[in-house]
């Protein structure tokens, strides 16, 4: 059976990098992404769409998101999906996907336009 777990945004950081460090002397980073997404309506405007990802960044990833990464920095995220699950302080079974990247590199993302290039 052929499996893959990839994948690559481009999207703004939403949340700025919270980095710890682990028992373990591991280092940790939480980095919240926005990701925008152009549909087109019915009536064939566009309408602008934004998803919302959590990223995790271990070791040097999270160093270097701690002192490169700021809220609106524009990000090229290559990466696999990482499922977690835990019970909450009431009991109650909660889930999660984020994103384990894999590699971060910062860019320069154009200002947003009210319709995709193509949409001529």
């Amino acid at each position: 059976m052929i499996t893959m777990n990839s994948v690559q945004l481009v999207g703004k950081v939403t949340l700025p990098p919270r980095v710890r460090t682990l028992k373990s002397g591991t280092k940790l980073a939480d980095v919240g992404l926005g990701v925008a997404e152009n549909v087109k309506k019915q009536d064939g405007s566009w309408d602008r769409k934004m998803h919302f990802v959590d990223l995790i960044l271990w070791d040097q990833l999270a160093e270097m998101a701690g002192s490169h990464i700021k809220k609106g920095d524009g990000l090229l995220v290559q990466g696999s999906l990482h499922y977690e699950s835990w019970e909450d302080k009431e009991g109650k079974k909660r889930n999660k996907i984020r994103v384990k990247a894999q590699r971060v590199q910062r860019i320069d993302l154009p200002a947003p336009v009210s319709a995709p290039p193509d949409a001529a």
